[in-house]
């Protein structure tokens, strides 16, 4: 079973413009609202690949129900733990011009201690049963950054793979644990190994160093440059699908769906890249936050082009 962490969903509202001009006015050509979440995300695409997947994390009383009645409208099974307050809004700016998202993020409701000591002592139970966990997304007021470095302490010692998909704090603190895959984007990538880039070292050269440390995966996905995927022998490049892209939110976790659907299955590296980018582009050609369904990566997988980096 593959396990994700969700501890700060929230709603999605899409505004789609033919041009965002900064400090004017802008009229809107349409809009739509999405229940979503990093983890829950993954969940969905796994779920549309027909593997078995629980949501965990955080859920919220004052709009909870309309997070649950969008993962039975898509069959994931889930179990969350109920704090007050409401499911955040946050607010994507869709530039139709040139294709650019501006994103305006809430931070979540405080969520109490107790309801973070109960979640830990769930999730702690739930990875007895679990080949993988995926810990993605960002930490709502109340919950510790350390976290994710404490779970992925729990995971290693029950033999669960961890894929990391973090920014800022929990991401440099959760490396220190060595989960078996992480996955920044560039601008995470930068800010976790400022110190190797400004000594001159490259992207591939850096991910292996990581490697080498005892991270057997690093997938840096480079938007309109694609991904790369180094682990102990090898390094690849994936060039980016052409696609016409029509909402971007939920493609970096679709990405490591692909990446667990992979791993669940045995598959090696180069297929691990494969799948994770023909999920991204099944879910970059839907609308808002819709994600990639099976027959959207069945019609990819095909078109995916990976180069072997020395």
């Amino acid at each position: 079973m593959i396990l994700t962490l969700t501890l700060n969903p929230c709603i999605d509202k899409t505004i789609y413009l033919d041009e965002l001009e900064v400090g004017s006015y802008n009229r809107v050509k349409s809009t739509r609202e999405d229940l979503s979440g990093k983890g829950l995300n993954v969940s969905i695409v796994l779920t549309n690949l027909s593997e078995d997947t629980l949501c965990m994390g955080f859920n919220f009383k004052n709009n909870g129900h309309l997070l649950e009645s969008y993962l039975d409208s898509h069959h994931v099974k889930y179990d969350f733990i109920t704090a007050d307050g409401a499911i955040r809004t946050n607010i994507k700016l869709f530039d139709s011009s040139c294709q650019v998202m501006t994103e305006i993020n809430e931070a979540g409701p405080l969520v109490p201690k107790a309801f973070v000591d109960q979640l830990l002592a769930d999730l702690e139970s739930a990875l007895n049963h679990a080949d993988i966990l995926v810990l993605s997304g960002s930490i709502p007021p109340g919950v510790p950054t350390d976290i994710y470095q404490s779970i992925i302490r729990t995971a290693n010692k029950k033999h669960v793979r961890t894929v990391l998909d973090a920014a800022g704090e929990p991401l440099l603190l959760g490396l220190k644990e060595k989960p078996f895959l992480i996955k920044p984007n560039t601008l995470e990538f930068e800010q976790a190994f400022q110190k190797e880039i400004e000594s001159g070292m490259s992207a591939p050269e850096i991910a292996a160093q990581a490697v080498s440390s005892g991270i057997p995966y690093v997938c840096l996905t480079m938007g309109a440059d694609g991904a790369m995927l180094v682990d102990r022998e090898h390094a690849y490049q994936a060039k980016p699908l052409s696609l016409i892209p029509k909402g971007l939110t939920g493609a970096g976790d679709s990405m490591a769906a692909g990446l667990c659907y992979a791993m669940q299955n045995g598959l090696d590296g180069r297929d691990m890249l494969r799948y994770a980018m023909a999920c991204a582009g099944g879910s970059i050609r839907q609308e808002g936050t819709l994600l990639a369904r099976r027959q959207d990566i069945e019609e990819l997988l095909p078109l995916v082009q990976i180069d072997t980096l020395q």
